[in-house]
């Protein structure tokens, strides 16, 4: 996919995150905030005038590209993931055009022959390119040869990249940044810092051309995190095994997350997760979690949570935020996503200052999820996820958890972080 293409997305993207409209309609000011925005999220200055070039607002040459760098900080404003760039690209519609060619009437056998023989020229370089293309890009390759640790665990990667005139990078799947790769290069190594199921890719950006995957565990143990943002740990990380507390409910408060420097002013996210493999099937499970938020400032602003159940193939993942939000919401479920933008999602909506109760129920592939009882949304998918990894329940800022289950359809415990009960 041409990168014009890719930055009209991005610039989609921006524009749902600033909201402010459509950018045809922003002012000066507007632009000035924008870059203020950006700044304070990515710690990259992009000037106002930069950004009403790229925005249309200043004529530029038809040919006209931001740096990298800039490119990179309009996509980590916008909190858009690499792996969604392609599905996001084929949503834009973009036809190519392709010019009708005329022929009047007195047209002799010559020019006719002349164009026959352009268009044998066309087919043959055509064919040459494609197959040149085709046969570098099988040659990429890559698969995880050894690992160190448990969490933190490194892992080591055997590459094969081929000349080639493409830009290429290696995507972790932890959304750290993306890696260039140079051509002829033999190894590759990579520190996760928090758990999960992780799908690396090497990628020009728009296209994946390898798979590997790799499982990072928290050995049977409960672990909360603390962070900033995913892209950027582990500069702003907090990770510490769970114990529960007096009242068995999972909490920590801003001034321990501040002392460990994460700043509470700036958005921050708190996940409690147990990722440890497990010889059952995840498309058959009971999830169940009992939560609220913690106490929210005047700010008028979005936030939520998100709960994931992570299997060896694949994953679900369902997000609820406060209302007015609704369509900031993305759900995974296998192979399907839904995305508020252009789905409605206001089922999803919940107050989140009351104890809220979520129960899904996994039978054969088919989902039933319940909100406080009352069942809100069922779906069914077709791709297994495999064999059962892990759970997470996290928060945009701060919240509160009694219970965090995964169980069986009979009810045999998987995971399980509840509160105890006393006399």
């Amino acid at each position: 996919m041409d990168k014009r293409l890719q930055l009209k997305v991005i610039i989609k993207k921006c524009e749902q995150k600033f909201g402010r409209g459509n950018s045809e309609n922003w002012k000066h000011n507007d632009f000035n905030d924008f870059s203020a925005a950006i700044l304070e999220k990515t710690k990259i200055n992009i000037s106002h005038n930069t950004l009403k070039r790229i925005f249309g607002k200043i004529p530029t040459d038809k040919y006209y590209l931001p740096q990298q760098a800039t490119f990179d900080a309009l996509i980590n404003y916008s909190d858009f993931d690499e792996d969604e760039l392609e599905a996001e690209n084929l949503n834009t519609g973009v036809i190519p055009v392709v010019k009708r060619i005329e022929f009047k009437s007195n047209n002799t056998k010559y020019k006719l022959g002349l164009l026959v023989l352009s268009l044998l020229v066309l087919t043959i370089v055509t064919y040459l390119f494609f197959n040149t293309f085709i046969f570098e890009t099988n040659n990429i390759k890559m698969k995880l040869s050894s690992s160190e640790g448990i969490l933190p665990k490194t892992c080591f990667f055997d590459v094969n990249i081929p000349n080639s005139s493409n830009n290429l990078y290696i995507d972790f799947g932890d959304r750290s940044s993306l890696v260039p790769l140079q051509a002829k290069q033999k190894i590759i190594s990579h520190t996760y810092f928090i758990p999960g199921v992780f799908e690396v890719n090497i990628t020009d950006r728009v296209k994946k051309y390898n798979q590997s995957k790799v499982y990072v565990s928290t050995n049977n143990k409960w672990y909360m995190l603390g962070f900033q943002r995913q892209r950027i740990i582990p500069n702003n990380y907090y990770a510490v095994q769970i114990q529960k507390n007096h009242d068995s409910l999972f909490y920590i408060s801003n001034n321990q997350l501040l002392k460990q420097g994460i700043d509470t002013i700036q958005p921050f996210f708190i996940r409690l997760c147990n990722y440890a493999p497990l010889k059952q099937n995840a498309d058959n499970f009971i999830f169940e979690t009992t939560f609220k938020k913690g106490l929210q400032s005047n700010a008028i602003s979005c936030n939520g949570l998100v709960f994931k159940i992570s299997g060896s193939k694949n994953y679900i993942r369902f997000n609820f935020v406060n209302p007015g939000c609704s369509s900031r919401i993305t759900n995974v479920i296998s192979e399907k996503t839904l995305k508020g933008t252009n789905n409605n999602l206001s089922p999803f909506v919940m107050d989140f200052q009351k104890w809220n109760t979520l129960k899904l129920i996994n039978r054969d592939k088919k989902l039933t999820l319940f909100v406080n009882e009352s069942p809100i949304y069922e779906t069914n998918y077709t791709n297994s996820l495999g064999d059962i990894r892990g759970v997470f329940v996290e928060f945009e800022r701060n919240g509160l958890i009694k219970n965090c289950r995964l169980s069986s359809l009979n009810n045999n415990i998987y995971y399980h972080f509840q509160q105890t009960l006393t006399p």
